[in-house]
């Protein structure tokens, strides 16, 4: 199976991106490739691992595209703003802007980074285009890991909060959503 947007050759590769669970570690060997990988964590319903492994495996507008895609899932019990988050990282996913960027920062500080359409708008700000600081400040470049971390956050958040019956339906459209623009599907 290619995975053209996964620049990786084996799975530990990724998985030495973020801390995974003891049982991940002991499913997934050195030379584990990227589609056994996915496959095992998959079949051992490794999902919140699974998830950060595509988040730390995607290019950044993927990775923000694919969770824009699952946090749509749960649009009824989202708010307008956190609404808005997700449509501002949609429009930064297909024409990044700094202008966009900061209005991804802008929401995400309304929010305070406490549910997953937040932790998506955090992720658009912690891209790696920008600084991350004010910008009549000395530019600081994020972390080259941080929005891998963000857009985790925002699907697994999502997957759990506010509670709901449906985390394993939820769980497999993430991974069926990522698999699919893995292989450079839309």
């Amino acid at each position: 199976m290619s995975y053209k947007k996964i620049p990786y050759q084996v799975g530990m590769q990724v998985i030495g991106r973020f801390k995974p669970s003891e049982e991940t570690l002991s499913l997934i060997t050195e030379d584990s490739s990227i589609n056994e990988s996915i496959e095992i964590l998959n079949a051992n319903e490794q999902y919140f691992d699974l998830c950060q492994f595509f988040a730390h495996a995607l290019p950044v507008r993927e990775a923000i595209w694919w969770a824009a895609l699952c946090l749509e899932q749960r649009k009824e019990d989202w708010n307008p703003t956190q609404i808005q988050c997700i449509e501002t990282a949609k429009s930064w996913a297909q024409t990044p802007s700094e202008e966009l960027r900061r209005k991804a920062e802008l929401f995400a500080t309304r929010l305070n980074v406490n549910c997953g359409p937040s932790w998506l708008a955090q992720a658009v700000f912690w891209n790696g285009s920008g600084s991350i600081v004010a910008p009549d400040l000395p530019q600081v470049m994020p972390d080259a890991l941080l929005y891998s971390k963000a857009v985790a956050g925002s699907i697994n958040h999502a997957a759990a909060l506010p509670e709901w019956e449906h985390t394993h339906r939820y769980y497999h459209y993430a991974i069926e959503t990522a698999t699919n623009i893995a292989k450079g599907g839309t």
